[in-house]
């Protein structure tokens, strides 16, 4: 199993995906929580990698892995685009009223954090390398 997580100062999204990315869990998570939720995950999921997406608040989450498990388990990736990708992952499981046709016109924007989508969307480009 592949952790992904998208680092911010005040939340965090995680996601929990197989080696073949097949979603198995994600959520959002205050960052004060970060610890206690990482440990609570590897205690019920085989965690083989964590990926890390390289922008803001990367290093701080960094130390508290760093804390949790050994540093060859953690990966940092590009976070480039991964907004946009997961603004349409979250549209392509979400259709806003099922109007796909106008949500391509008034380009309709999702209403709630991204940051559970933008983990897995970092693990997918890691498993995509």
């Amino acid at each position: 199993m592949l952790m992904g997580i998208d680092p911010g100062k005040h939340k965090c999204g995680i996601a929990i995906l197989t080696k073949d990315g097949q979603e198995v869990f994600k959520d959002i998570f205050e960052t004060t929580n970060l610890s206690k939720r990482i440990k609570e995950l590897f205690n019920e999921y085989s965690i083989e990698n964590v990926i890390v997406g390289n922008g803001t608040y990367a290093d701080k989450v960094f130390n508290i892995l760093d804390l949790l498990m050994d540093k060859k388990m953690i990966k940092f990736i590009d976070e480039k685009n991964t907004t946009y990708l997961a603004e349409q992952k979250y549209l392509k499981e979400n259709p806003p009223f099922g109007l796909q046709f106008l949500n391509k016109i008034i380009k309709f924007k999702p209403q709630k954090p991204l940051d559970d989508y933008v983990a897995v969307i970092l693990v997918e480009k890691y498993l995509d390398r």
